[in-house]
């Protein structure tokens, strides 16, 4: 089964990217956060392949507001 998801965050660090994650979560919204850092063993290939996180296209627009109103900037 496919779903239809939107990028809502792009971060670099993959704990600012797991905070905004529980921020959704705590709001009911079902996330999910992409990370290519081998583990976190490479942090650094977060520079060039930033965290994404992603939630059905039908929440998206929540999802900025609740993210807007945890400080985090918005857009992806």
């Amino acid at each position: 089964m496919a779903f239809d998801v939107a990028v809502v965050g792009r971060f670099t660090y993959r704990h600012e990217g797991e905070l905004a994650r529980g921020f959704l979560l705590d709001a009911g919204i079902q996330a999910a956060l992409f990370i290519d850092d081998v583990g976190g063993a490479d942090p650094a290939i977060a520079f060039v392949s930033p965290a994404r996180l992603v939630v059905q296209v039908e929440d998206e627009q929540r999802a900025r507001a609740v993210l807007r109103d945890a400080g985090f900037e918005a857009g992806d």
